[in-house]
């Protein structure tokens, strides 16, 4: 037996006749008919008494009522239950980070917008992010480089230029423009070995033909100031030059022939089920940049 022949036979035993059951469940007689008599041939013993055109429980059919009823009420309320903790589970944005591109402004932003969302942040290393996109534990991976495994996809949300921070003493903020290779002697300022900035920055050295000498190694909020002190040289994006650029210690030089660039990506599993909020998020990204940019973020850690 199933929910639909219990359905059934609630409201047959309700109406007292077929024909108004069949009206009321929007069914044809005959398959109403059908479904109660399988009922009671799996029940064993006759639920209903047949009298004229009418129909009748018997006393074998009260009793079962007494529990159909009971069945019913607690399986309207499983659903009830169930209903309930899916839309409690569509607010939550399982977010795995790598570089952090978004800065707390945006998440602030973010959840202005979405003020039921349930945004659950996860720092993540690079090596582990396949594994847990794989394993279904996260929406997206937020990253700066584009992964290439299995079933797994993603899509770039934002590219940045990069520019040279030097001191405004240096000899290289009198050019308007400089070819990053013009820097390889420079003693650079970055952030630690390990960190996604740093492996991209190493990749940007070495694409210009040197590797670069890191002699200070701290966070991005620190270097700006590092660099007016004439401590060394650093690799920002146009978003973090541009909270900068009212800071008349510091130049930042446009690098050009060939222009470098930090790049954002999105990325998922093929196939993962996404949630009213995920959704909404992928979206929200690209109507971020797009508006705003990449402003920095109030996190050391990117």
């Amino acid at each position: 037996m199933d929910l639909i022949q219990l359905e059934y036979f609630k409201a047959v035993a309700e109406a007292g006749h077929l024909t108004n059951a069949a009206k009321k469940l929007n069914v044809a007689q005959p398959a109403l008919s059908v479904s109660i008599a399988k009922l009671e041939n799996e029940v064993g013993v006759p639920l209903f008494d047949r009298v004229g055109r009418g129909i009748y429980l018997n006393k074998t059919g009260e009793i079962y009522l007494e529990y159909v009823e009971q069945a019913l009420s607690i399986m309207k309320r499983a659903q009830t239950e169930v209903d309930a903790y899916c839309k409690k589970l569509d607010n939550v944005l399982n977010l795995g980070v790598v570089s952090k591109p978004f800065s707390q402004m945006q998440l602030v932003d973010f959840k202005s917008r979405f003020p039921n969302s349930d945004i659950r942040q996860i720092d993540i290393e690079s090596e582990h992010m396949v594994e847990a996109l794989q394993k279904d534990e996260l929406d997206y991976v937020l990253a700066g480089r584009m992964i290439s495994a299995p079933g797994i996809v993603g899509e770039q949300v934002w590219e940045e230029k990069m520019v040279l921070a030097v001191s405004a003493d240096h000899p290289l903020a009198r050019y308007e423009w400089i070819r990053l290779c013009d820097a390889s002697e420079e003693k650079f300022i970055c952030l630690p070995k390990g960190f996604e900035y740093r492996i991209l920055a190493d990749e940007m050295c070495r694409e210009a033909g040197f590797s670069q000498n890191v002699t200070v190694e701290c966070f991005h909020c620190h270097m700006v100031g590092l660099v007016a002190a004439g401590e060394g040289v650093a690799l920002m994006t146009t978003g973090r030059a541009k909270g900068h650029r009212g800071n008349k210690q510091v130049v930042f030089v446009p690098i050009m022939d060939p222009e470098y660039t930090r790049k954002h990506y999105i990325m998922w599993k093929v196939g993962h089920h996404f949630n009213k909020m995920a959704k909404e998020f992928r979206r929200y990204l690209k109507t971020y940049f797009e508006e705003h940019g990449s402003d920095g973020c109030g996190d050391c850690g990117l």
